[in-house]
């Protein structure tokens, strides 16, 4: 057991969190409507814990300035609980 005041995350949030495609825009919010709402709380702590909310929230919003895809990514901001509208 260890002293340092780690303690190890069920792993499988962190399959939750790979599960996010960051590779292009549209297929980051299509991921992150993938998942459960009810998984979304836990998704954000370990997106921040691993340092991969600003690249979601980035590839959202760069979605959002094309009307094209300007609906998906405000849905997918949406469900993570960013927007209140």
């Amino acid at each position: 057991m260890r002293n340092d005041g780690y303690v190890p995350r069920p792993l499988f949030w962190r399959g939750v969190v790979g599960r996010i495609n960051v590779s292009n825009d549209r297929r980051t919010a299509e991921s992150v409507l993938d998942i459960d709402a009810h998984e979304i709380p836990d998704v954000v702590v370990e997106l921040v814990k691993s340092r991969r909310l600003s690249i979601v929230m980035g590839n959202l919003n760069r979605l959002m300035l094309h009307p094209a895809g300007r609906e998906l990514g405000r849905r997918a901001i949406r469900h993570l609980g960013f927007l209140d509208d």
